[in-house]
């Protein structure tokens, strides 16, 4: 008895043991020859191999009686490959001999997604070490991306400092007359440039005398005179505007008849200060409205004849008016003289009343074309009309160069000419 129960925990402790358990087939015979019944050789061969007893009982499984191979599911580069068993199909009611199992329904291995790859900036890493995001990448739909917006330029030199639109579509630059005021060569517009803009130049006039008051000159006698008055212009406010002019005058003259001896000087002229004041504007009609005021100081040499010596007052209007792409202006003005009394003036000076109406047409945003009338009533100086054609040309935003030719329709005054030509240049600041 001492014996069956030794040998009975000899093979009870190597069908336990996982090395005895790969040999379970010499363990039976052992067992067999000990008297063991066939109920117990069954138990102790399912115990000792469950998986060896369930491929020999073919109540458990299907027709088959037999398990289908064991797969290996794919894994990535370098990670240790997952055994996943198939699931068991058969009876899931108990044998005949009333012995009932219940196995539990396979659970189906799912493969894992790949997440999206976030390459590497590093480009000695070695193949194979992608960065893999933990995170899903969800992209939104391309039709819900943001459409742009369609983008309206400016117009060419729509600086307000020194240009002004016209219609939304074509820009004109608000360059200085030869009296230093916004304008054209001799017309004052209303106007004004935007506060806080300096501007300044010169505008250069050249003419043979052709005349001396009424009196044709002589083919012994001739002369010429060269005024190149240089302006100053700052706009105070979107609405006044101050302007100093200093002119430099050359002049030449050779007559016996009113002169003993030839006549030849040149230096800076009666300089000039003037405020322009924009009174109204009017968007719906296009109109605009200024008046000005201005005064003459004796700087010139009264002796030499590059001033009279005395101090004039001026005042003046000025109307602007848009039509589509031409802009029209009027100047109403009165200048209060002094009375010198010098070899150049025996007689004294009388009051000056004058006109100028200008029309500009802005043909691009760097040409405009102009065209005037300037007359004026001097008294007993004498009368003056002349036609003004003219060409303003805008090569970038800070300078503005023009040339007009002044035609003279009359002129009784003092020094009478049949053209001029002025040249004038204006730079912008800010």
């Amino acid at each position: 008895m001492k014996r069956n129960t030794a040998i009975v925990a000899l093979a009870a402790w190597l069908l336990a043991s996982p090395v005895c358990a790969q040999s379970y087939s010499l363990s039976q015979q052992q067992v067999r020859q000990n008297g063991f019944s066939n109920s117990m050789q069954t138990a102790m061969s399912r115990a000792a191999d469950p998986y060896s007893a369930t491929q020999n009982a073919p109540e458990y499984l299907g027709q088959s009686g037999s398990l289908p191979p064991i797969t290996v599911a794919p894994g990535s580069s370098g990670a240790p490959q997952q055994l996943s068993l198939p699931p068991i199909t058969g009876n899931m009611s108990g044998s005949s001999s009333g012995v009932y199992s219940q196995i539990a329904a396979p659970v189906p291995v799912q493969r894992p997604m790949r997440a999206p790859v976030v390459k590497s900036g590093n480009r000695k890493a070695a193949a194979g070490s992608e960065i893999y995001s933990q995170e899903p990448l969800n992209l939104p739909p391309v039709t819900t991306l943001p459409v742009p917006s369609r983008t309206v330029l400016p117009p060419l030199y729509s600086d307000t400092m020194m240009t002004v639109p016209l219609e939304e579509a074509v820009t004109r630059v608000l360059a200085c007359n030869m009296s230093g005021f916004t304008g054209l060569t001799h017309t004052t517009s209303a106007d004004v440039s935007k506060a806080g803009s300096f501007k300044m130049g010169f505008h250069s006039s050249w003419f043979d005398l052709d005349r001396v008051y009424d009196r044709q000159l002589a083919s012994n006698e001739s002369g010429d005179m060269l005024e190149l008055p240089i302006f100053f212009n700052y706009a105070v406010t979107d609405d006044l505007e101050i302007i100093y002019v200093i002119p430099v005058v050359d002049y030449t003259i050779k007559s016996r008849i009113l002169w003993t001896r030839d006549l030849s000087e040149s230096g800076t002229g009666d300089s000039k200060l003037g405020f322009k004041y924009r009174i109204f504007d009017n968007p719906q009609y296009q109109m605009r409205g200024a008046f000005g005021l201005g005064f003459k100081f004796p700087t010139g040499n009264d002796s030499k004849g590059l001033g009279t010596g005395k101090t004039d007052f001026e005042i003046f209007t000025a109307f602007s008016k848009s039509y589509e792409k031409v802009v029209g202006h009027l100047n109403l003005g009165y200048v209060m003289t002094g009375d010198p009394n010098t070899q150049f003036y025996p007689d004294g000076l009388a009051d000056k009343f004058y006109y100028n109406f200008g029309i500009e047409y802005p043909h691009t945003h760097n040409v405009t074309v102009m065209a005037e009338l300037a007359g004026e009533d001097w008294g007993a100086e004498g009368l003056k009309v002349d036609i003004i054609p003219g060409l303003r040309y805008t090569p970038t935003e800070n300078f503005a160069f023009e040339v007009a030719v002044p035609i003279s329709v009359t002129n009784d005054q003092r020094y009478g000419y049949n053209y001029r030509l002025v040249l004038g240049l204006t730079t912008f600041f800010q």
